[in-house]
Formats: C-alpha cells, structure tokens, sequence
C-alpha cells in the first residue's frame, strides 16, 4: 500500500464527524443572529448612557479592525478562541499575532482554539504547530464572521447586522458568554486538522482528489474505477488509504470531510500553502 499512498496517516485521533455536522452552518447563523442582536442592544444601552468604561465599542473601519483584532491576540495571557470565517485581512493579522504570541516566553500555558473555513485555514500556522495539545485547528461551514475572545473577558466581533457589517470591542459578560457558548457548539462538531493532508505526490494527490470527487457524489466503484481508468480492487485501496489519512470511518464522512478541508478539485485552495 506504501506505493499507493503515505504509510503515516495525519489525524486518525480525529473525533467522528456526523451527519448532523453538514446542517451546523444553518444551525450557526441562526445563533449568530440572535448574539448580533444582543450585541446590537448592548450597543444602543451603551450610547443611551454615555457614561465611561462601557462595554461596548463600535469600531470604525476594516483596517482597524483588523488590528484590533491582532492587539487582542498579543495581550492574551491564558485563552485565546478565534473564528476566521470573514475578510481574509483578519486571518493574516491573527494568525501573525497568535505565531509571535506562541513563540514568546512566558505563554506556555496559552491555549488557543482557532475556528476557520476551508479559505481561511492556514496550513504553515497548522503545520507549524503540529504535536502542541495547546493549539487546535478546526474547520467548519460558518457564516461570515470574524471574532477573537481573549482570556474569556475581552472580544472582538466583526459580522452582519442590522446595520450592515460592523465589528465592535466587547468587555460585557452578557456578551461574551453567549458566544462563547456558539462557539463552543460549533466546535464540538468541527473537523479537527491536525497537519497537512498529504497524499503524496503531485499524481497520486490530482487521484486523490478525483476519487474524493467520487465518493461525496455516491458513485458506485465499478464506475468510478471504469472512469479513472483503474480496476477496482486499486480503486478499493486507494478508497481505504484515504478514508484512514482523513480519519474517516465511511465512505460519505470521507467526502464530507475532505469538503470541510477544501481539498476536492471543484474547490478553490483558499490559504493552502
């Protein structure tokens, strides 16, 4: 099988992705909108009183809320939880903050929980960071958002509202709370990357993902190994080196999982490196 595919599979630790995972973006965008609405009233409170140390601030402009966002990372002392599912300015900014943050001394017991989209997934931060239990990567369908929580007390959110777009600091519990409680939902069912899912080289990669194509669209193996113009016992092993490199227990969960990973061919490689 070593010819086939690489002997190691990456993420085999992987807890089962379940059917019920494919519904979480729906799921998710119901449950943002109610905390875009409590974050909304929280915001007319604050300028009814008017009054210092508010809870909440509305920031203006994309550049500065990116660096906001990236501030919020480097002061982090024990937790940071992050969801990178907006403008790519924020993946750049908080992936480099969150690399110096980690490299730094006296941040050893920092744990970070970063919540991304195929797009936004950045495989040198994954693979820069592979065997430390104090960093996890998780890949979900997720509306456009764009939030980093810092030590639980502090947040920054940038998503729709009523408004339009717009990304406020965030220092009220009544906030914070719920949305970590979203975020929190959403990853129990998230796909856990581990490292890069390597299937070799450039030819056996190109198979891989033509046979991934296959098994998310049910094709019989007698038909997709005609159309590879393979037989079917190679077309066979080569479903079972996948489905263990991916950490899948079906045929359908490999499909979906490689979805969430954004490694077919139909998908565009986002921030794959």
């Amino acid at each position: 099988m070593s010819s086939v595919m690489p002997e190691r599979a990456h993420g085999t630790s992987r807890p089962e992705l379940g059917l019920e995972s494919v519904d979480v973006g729906d799921e998710f965008e119901q449950e943002l909108l109610e905390v875009s609405a409590l974050l909304a009233s929280t915001v007319v409170r604050r300028r009814d009183r008017m009054h210092q140390g508010a809870t909440v601030d509305v920031i203006e402009g994309q550049d500065t809320a990116v660096d906001t966002a990236a501030q919020l990372v480097s002061d982090a002392t024990t937790r940071v939880d992050v969801v990178l599912a907006a403008e790519p300015g924020y993946s750049r900014a908080v992936h480099q903050a969150l690399t110096v943050l980690l490299a730094a001394d006296g941040h050893e017991e920092l744990t970070v929980r970063l919540l991304c989209t195929p797009a936004t997934l950045d495989w040198r931060f994954v693979s820069g960071h592979v065997g430390e239990p104090r960093v996890e990567t998780r890949v979900a369908r997720i509306p456009a958002l764009a939030a980093v929580i810092a030590d639980h007390e502090r947040a920054l959110v940038c998503a729709d509202s009523a408004v339009g777009r717009r990304a406020s600091v965030i220092r009220s519990g009544g906030v914070i709370r719920p949305l970590l409680a979203l975020f929190d939902g959403v990853w129990r069912n998230a796909v856990v990357v581990s490292d890069r899912i390597d299937f070799g080289d450039k030819g056996r990669t190109e198979i891989a993902q033509q046979i991934l194509e296959r098994l998310r669209a049910g094709v019989t193996d007698d038909v997709a190994a005609r159309e590879l113009a393979m037989s079917v016992r190679t077309y066979r092993r080569y479903v079972a080196e996948i489905m263990a490199l991916l950490g899948a227990t079906s045929r359908f969960q490999a499909g979906v999982r490689a979805a969430e990973l954004g490694l077919l061919l139909s998908q565009s490689p986002g921030s794959r490196r």
